[in-house]
């Protein structure tokens, strides 16, 4: 279904006249029925890939075909059509695919007619992959009422109405809890079967490494290894020698070697290759130097389930109120009907506190960050923040106060689309009555090193990745120490390592400023033991503790 051939995409920075290779000879091949996982660091040319395969990039040179259409030969009409035909897309910021303002059904509807008229077989099957999805008891909520994983999964139902014979994910569970990221990875693998859909999915989650039929790994611009379905774990979490590693061979006979095996052997601009008589084949380096010896990391630590305990009767002894809700409810109206998102939320947040909020999917989660920072009304209740009656705020005393008292960084990565990055950083204080001159541009260097996103300082929103995106709103919502920090799933689309630079430099913060800061997030092994977490079901909350030691191993 897709063949691609030494893909090289290189793009021109027009300020430097610097071309920066994104994919250098990519190789790869998917067969129908196929699901292939595309895994790599952040900035490695995942996303490129797809965007090409989507027709939304064009490359410099190489070989791609999907289906019976050769990319490259493909005219202004004939790629409309392509896209059309062949191509559906779960993107990871699921607002920019749908129609906000209608409902989940009416969302579905316009897919499956896109193409042409939809039978009534077709409606059958939406409403089957509502109900696989969880989400058929919300087929009349309008989208814009959803919560993140709610519109998640409605992003993916309304690409499989669109039953185009090819489906690139872009980390479409980044924002779902355990269960529902398995309800989505089923459904997928019934399409995949049913309807022999090639189906990529870009991803950090290692929660959907598994099951699939391969997983494809991009490092700097090149697939480095391919692991089979039934070779899926014979290169992780090795504690004894010899250590076994897989790499591909591309369309140019080059392999990536390892990076365990390069710092071991500690090379640099070559490496020397000796052959025996058998065929046995060994690495040195050129100059005989030594190599390094190798320790084993210990195994991670997983935490598998969130155990806490009951926050001590002290614990509010010296209680400086930042933030306070007082039996706060959000009702929704919803073709006449209410629907409640939270309903007599009771909580204190202390100012310098950092507290997690987490749940499941629809839990209510995004809905509580939307009321504390304005972005909703709150329905019954009320609402302080720093000693202020926030809830009585009118939209324009709201907006003032967020400005000068909240960091926030959304799910979708809240940057305006005109300006840089580092124009982005300008933005708030400019609205604040500042000029470029009065603010250090030492200042914003040092916020984009400590998010590692330094090198994307001239770039455009739309023209990162959704996990630079969310690297940069970090370190502007962070700049300047606000009062408030407010975070809604903020590793959600970082790989583990920059996911833990990123979550290790908010815990920096909390110890070394009075900043108070409020994660939403999904995740629990970014949460350290002693930290206070608080667990919604069902828009209430459930339990409030401080979480303790509860790991074990993967």
């Amino acid at each position: 279904m897709i063949e691609i051939r030494d893909l090289i995409k290189i793009f021109l920075d027009e300020e430097t006249n610097t071309r920066v290779p994104a994919l250098r000879g990519c190789d790869l091949t998917v067969k129908k029925g196929e699901i292939i996982t595309i895994i790599g660091p952040s900035g490695s040319g995942k996303t490129t890939l797809v965007n090409i395969i989507a027709g939304l990039e064009m490359y410099s040179s190489g070989y791609v075909r999907v289906g019976d259409y050769e990319l490259e030969n493909l005219t202004s009409k004939t790629l409309n059509t392509y896209r059309l035909e062949m191509i559906g897309i779960i993107d990871q910021f699921p607002e920019r695919t749908l129609f906000l303002d209608g409902t989940i059904e009416d969302n579905m509807n316009f897919l499956s007619n896109i193409k042409k008229k939809a039978t009534k077989e077709d409606y059958i099957r939406n409403a089957s992959i509502l109900e696989k999805l969880g989400i058929d008891h919300l087929k009349s909520r309008v989208v814009r009422g959803l919560s993140g994983g709610e519109m998640i999964r409605t992003a993916i139902a309304c690409a499989l109405a669109k039953r185009a014979p090819v489906l690139l994910c872009d980390e479409p569970t980044g924002q779902l809890d355990s269960l529902n990221t398995t309800r989505v990875k089923e459904v997928l693998r019934q399409v995949a079967q049913d309807f022999d859909t090639a189906i990529l999915v870009v991803t950090h989650d290692p929660r959907f490494q598994e099951g699939v039929d391969r997983t494809c790994e991009i490092r700097d611009g090149r697939v480095s290894s391919i692991i089979n379905l039934n070779k899926q774990n014979a290169f992780e979490g090795q504690n004894k020698f010899p250590l076994k590693f897989n790499s591909q061979i591309d369309s140019t006979n080059n392999i990536r070697l390892p990076d365990l095996v390069v710092d071991t052997l500690q090379l640099k601009e070559s490496v020397e290759l000796q052959m025996s008589k058998k065929g046995m084949v060994k690495l040195h380096h050129p100059e005989k130097i030594k190599p390094k010896e190798i320790i084993l990391e210990d195994i991670k630590l997983v935490r598998k389930e969130l155990i806490t305990e009951e926050l001590p009767k002290n614990y509010f002894e010296d209680y400086q109120p930042a933030i306070e809700l007082k039996d706060v409810s959000k009702i929704y109206q919803s073709n006449g009907n209410e629907v409640r998102a939270l309903t007599d939320i009771n909580l204190k947040l202390n100012k310098g506190e950092l507290l997690f909020i987490l749940g499941p999917s629809g839990s209510g989660k995004t809905t509580l960050v939307k009321l504390i920072t304005g972005l909703e009304k709150i329905s019954l209740g009320e609402l302080s923040i720093l000693d202020e009656l926030f809830s009585n705020f009118s939209d324009a005393e709201k907006s003032t106060f967020r400005r000068e008292n909240i960091g926030l960084v959304s799910q979708q990565g809240n940057l305006h689309p005109f300006l840089t990055v580092t124009e982005n950083f300008y933005l708030k204080d400019i609205f604040s009555g500042k000029v470029f001159t009065d603010i250090s541009s030492e200042a914003v260097n040092d916020y984009l090193t400590k998010f590692n996103i330094e090198h994307r300082s001239n770039s455009f929103p739309l023209e990162i990745s959704g996990g630079e995106l969310q690297r940069a709103s970090l370190a502007i919502a962070n700049n300047n120490y606000p009062p408030i920090v407010i975070l809604d799933e903020p590793t959600a689309n970082l790989d583990s390592d920059l996911a833990e630079q990123a979550i290790e430099q908010i815990y920096k913060l909390h110890q070394t400023t009075d900043i108070t800061f409020l994660v939403a997030t999904h995740d629990i092994n970014i949460i350290k033991d002693g930290m206070r977490a608080i667990e919604l079901e069902d828009g209430k909350i459930k339990r409030d503790g401080i979480v303790v030691s509860g790991n074990s191993n993967t």
